[in-house]
């Protein structure tokens, strides 16, 4: 969770072009211990910018310049170069004026005050605060003794996924009440990568700031929802042809008159491999009821070795199908812009679900072919 967390943080693109500007960071932690390791890391156009600094007396400072506004984050004592996960940080917007982390504790718990982009971002943190004081368990810091439990998982899983999708409707209505600020786009940039959430994020997305809009970041989320519309549910399901893991050709169309789950996936997606346990259970308690599964990888050529492996890993007994590109075709034709993404085709070749994973998959299952 916290890798993707990661890659999603450092990778976003910046605001605009400006001149070069400075900035000052501050932090003070009650909690914090002489010598603790803070890590700063943002981006500029290509180039990643990492800075590290000591803690002193319970406080530690940055100065540094820049010439576009970013978001970056900042961890404690866990160099983000070499670290797995990142168990102590913040979210940071780079920006001009002095940036003060006041916490009484952790990095995790700071709060973040003194710029505009700051301020911003310490409303939406404020709001967010309720389900973070939940305190769900991850579900990646399960003990080996906790993950022979799969009730258990399961059950954690559950939990961790619907905290995450309770986030959205606070996080859409602070869009909504700034649509001039850069933290609602980036805001909005996080959850399109939620493909079912599209239609909701276009009705935030068009309140936004004409120069939001004109960004990067506001171009892809345009260009993200336009492709989300090539598929609905109710619409007639669009056939294609892929090639199976031998190299034969296999036809969506070959599955009319049974109920397909029509899987989105790759073997280097930690979310899509995480969700495959769960396509497995409903595959084997349905799979005597007129469903099946078909898997369609965006892996590409020179990762196939990595595909086979994965398939057998999980243990994905249906047919898996690719054409190895590296942009997909089958991906393209529905509109695919994030994984795990899926379609839900009845006996009749129409699209009756889009997107359902975790307990939602099961219970639209149910619906259809659970006893009556």
């Amino acid at each position: 969770m916290m890798k993707r967390f990661l890659l999603i943080t450092i990778c976003l693109l910046p605001l605009s072009l400006l001149a070069q500007s400075s900035f000052t960071i501050k932090g003070f932690g009650k909690a914090y211990k002489n010598g603790d390791k803070i890590f700063l890391t943002y981006r500029q156009g290509d180039q990643l910018i990492e800075d590290s600094t000591l803690v002193n007396k319970g406080s530690f400072e940055f100065r540094g310049n820049f010439k576009t506004k970013v978001r970056g984050y900042i961890c404690r004592n866990d160099n983000p170069r070499f670290a797995s996960e990142l168990f102590d940080s913040f979210d940071i917007y780079i920006e001009a004026g002095q940036i003060t982390l006041n916490s009484p504790d952790t990095l995790n718990n700071s709060i973040i005050s003194g710029t505009p982009l700051n301020n911003d971002y310490a409303k939406l943190h404020a709001a967010l605060k309720s389900l973070k004081e939940k305190k769900i368990k991850d579900p990646g810091k399960l003990s080996a003794e906790e993950l022979k439990d799969t009730a258990l998982v399961n059950l954690i899983k559950a939990k961790a996924q619907t905290a995450y999708y309770e986030t959205f409707p606070i996080q859409f209505s602070f869009v909504d009440k700034h649509p001039n600020s850069y933290v609602s786009l980036l805001t909005l940039s996080q959850i399109a990568r939620t493909s079912k959430y599209l239609p909701r994020v276009a009705k935030s997305f068009a309140k936004l700031s004409i120069e939001l809009k004109e960004m990067p970041e506001g171009k892809k989320i345009a260009k993200d929802i336009l492709e989300g519309k090539k598929i609905s549910i109710g619409m007639m399901a669009k056939d294609f042809i892929q090639n199976d893991i031998n190299g034969n050709p296999v036809r969506l169309s070959t599955y009319q008159n049974k109920y397909v789950l029509v899987d989105f996936w790759a073997s280097w997606c930690q979310p899509c491999r995480e969700e495959n346990p769960n396509v497995l259970a409903v595959y084997h308690q349905y799979k005597e009821k007129n469903f099946t599964v078909l898997s369609v990888s965006i892996d590409v050529l020179a990762n196939k070795a990595n595909w086979l492996n994965a398939i057998k890993e999980d243990q994905l007994p249906w047919m898996q199908v690719s054409d190895l590109k590296k942009e997909n075709e089958a991906a393209k034709l529905y509109g695919v812009t994030s994984i795990p993404s899926n379609v839900l085709i009845d006996p009749s070749g129409r699209i009756i679900a889009k997107d359902i994973k975790g307990k939602e998959l099961r219970d639209k299952m149910a619906e259809l072919l659970g006893a009556k």
